[in-house]
């Protein structure tokens, strides 16, 4: 096999990878018998050119008639034709079980070599394997960049002679222009952390007598909520210098304190365990304890070293709770487990809520549902997070949006289906020539069209045969944008359904029948975040 042909067949499936079904098995698409094959024709015969024939032979048609134009080549393509009952999102599946070559030489379709379809199926089976991974970015790189910062800069793994190196290539990380997963996911999921402890507190405060979500911001004294909420100091300083301090939590069943650990660190110390050639005790308890002082601790122990609400930026969480949120939350309440004073129910507080509560979603969310469910008007706010569009009149970007239900679209529609615009197969025998139809599933935002028209090529690759993409563009008139200059307005635009061809020469474009156009459209959602008066 030609080198050039295989890197050519793998460049045309590679521009298809992301159009895929996401959410289904990686062979889920793979069947024997396609559902609707044919249909229209085949009438149930098991032989959709035999049907074909049949159907003509009804019609009493003259042979040169027959011969001109219900010839070979009208047949084959009819019974290569492929109807599927609905919009098919896994289009690269389609071309695969259902796609030809074209043939320069014979000027036409032909059936492709097994080695092409294997090389089909691998790409294929690359998207899905990376789809988890592109369906889990922000999460991902959050939930890395979240514990290298416990590591590094919380627990020193960055020494004194790294420290400045990690904080500029953290900076640099987090600071990266334009929509930075790093940045998103680590402030999600510190808000997630966030979020669960601060419901811990705020469940055993609602507990104290007397405290009711109606005085709750005049009865308790918050700042006292916010020392008392401070690491252990042994705990917060684990290390040579709080060995002793250690063992005597330890001796008292601490459970956040490893008491073995914390035994081995003074023989260590005492000189009992100093190894081979050693000179005895060791007043620093040894380089192991000074270089991983956490290992003196239990994961309680780390929990509260390093809780969030004790962290300089946000001792003053617990003052963003609501009324509301307190109301939502003492409703399910059980009169049980109450506390006389705040310090008795602050002991009682778990450590390891935010933690806890990590893991969980971590379990059970990719990225879509994440931004869904957890960037609250909170979140926006205290990230100075905004939508931006761009304004035909001002000829400019400008901030449109601050709210919530905003931002969490915009973001949405850029996680959703990888963030690509979600393309599915109408029909495989448009026409009925044996063309492939494609919609682009229109929900306001446009193609880039000349993207757009170069990947309709790599399709036409891997079908053979005219493809067509159906989609929809907002035009603009000169005079309504002059018009709407003059008056501080945003010019409407108006809807237009295209469908582009593509038949191996030039990409010509054609006007979209209305009845297409309405089954491609996607307006469950309006994306549009542009107020009525953005511009004054």
């Amino acid at each position: 096999v030609d080198r050039d042909e295989v890197e050519r067949l793998i460049d045309a499936v590679s521009a298809l990878e992301d159009t895929i079904d996401q959410h289904s098995p990686v062979d889920a698409a793979r069947s024997v018998e396609e559902p609707g094959v044919a249909a229209d024709v085949s009438d149930g015969d098991d032989d959709p050119l035999a049907a074909i024939e049949a159907r003509i032979d009804d019609l009493d048609l003259s042979e040169e008639v027959r011969r001109d134009v219900f010839d070979d080549e009208w047949l084959d393509a009819r019974g290569e034709g492929v109807e599927p009952e609905e919009p098919r999102p896994d289009v690269l599946a389609f071309l695969r079980d259902h796609g030809k070559r074209y043939d320069p030489e014979s000027g036409k379709a032909v059936d492709r070599e097994p080695w092409e379809t294997t090389v089909i199926d691998a790409v294929r089976e690359e998207a899905y394997y990376f789809a988890g991974q592109k369906q889990t970015k922000v999460m991902n790189e959050g939930w890395a960049t979240y514990w290298e910062s416990v590591m590094m800069g919380g627990e020193g793994f960055a020494g004194p002679d790294e420290f400045l190196t990690y904080a500029d290539h953290m900076s640099r990380v987090l600071g990266s222009p334009g929509l930075n997963p790093y940045k998103l996911g680590f402030e999600l999921w510190t808000h997630v952390e966030l979020r669960a402890a601060r419901r811990e507190v705020v469940d055993k405060l609602l507990r104290v007598e007397g405290v009711t979500p109606e005085n709750f911001h005049s009865r308790i004294d918050l700042d006292e909520v916010a020392d008392l909420l401070e690491p252990h100091p042994a705990i917060a300083g684990a290390g040579p210098a709080t060995l002793d301090a250690l063992a005597d939590l330890a001796a008292d069943g601490d459970p956040r304190v490893d008491a073995e650990a914390v035994d081995r660190a003074l023989s260590v110390r005492s000189g009992e365990d100093a190894g081979p050639g050693g000179d005895g005790a060791d007043p620093d308890a040894g380089p192991e304890i000074e270089r991983y002082p956490w290992k003196l601790l239990t994961r309680e122990g780390l929990a509260e070293r390093h809780y969030v609400l004790s962290r300089p930026e946000h001792r003053g969480a617990l003052r963003n709770v609501s009324r509301e949120s307190l109301e939502a939350q003492a409703r399910y309440l059980f009169d049980v487990d109450r506390y006389e004073t705040v310090a008795e129910a602050i002991a009682d507080v778990d450590r390891a809520a935010g933690w806890d509560r990590m893991f969980e979603v971590r379990e059970s969310h990719n990225d879509v549902t994440f931004i869904d469910a957890f960037l609250t008007a909170e979140f926006v706010r205290e990230g100075n997070y905004f939508t931006y569009e761009y304004s035909r009149a001002a000829e400019e970007h400008r901030v449109a949006s601050v709210d919530a239900d905003d931002v969490r679209k915009k973001l949405l529609l850029r996680f959703t289906n990888f963030g690509k615009p979600t393309v599915v197969v109408l029909d495989g025998n448009f026409r009925n020539r044996g063309e492939l139809l494609l919609g682009h599933r229109y929900n306001g935002v446009e193609l880039d069209a000349e993207r757009a028209k170069a990947t309709l090529k790599r399709v036409f690759e891997l079908w053979g045969r005219p493809v067509n993409l159906a989609t929809v563009r907002v035009e603009y008139g000169d005079g309504e944008v002059r018009r709407a200059k003059r008056r501080g307005e945003e010019p409407e635009g108006t809807e237009v359904g295209v469908r582009y061809q593509y038949d191996g020469g030039e990409v010509t474009e054609h006007d979209l029948d209305g009845d297409i156009e309405a089954r491609i459209a996607a307006d469950e959602v309006d994306y549009d975040t542009k107020p009525d008066d953005w511009l004054a």
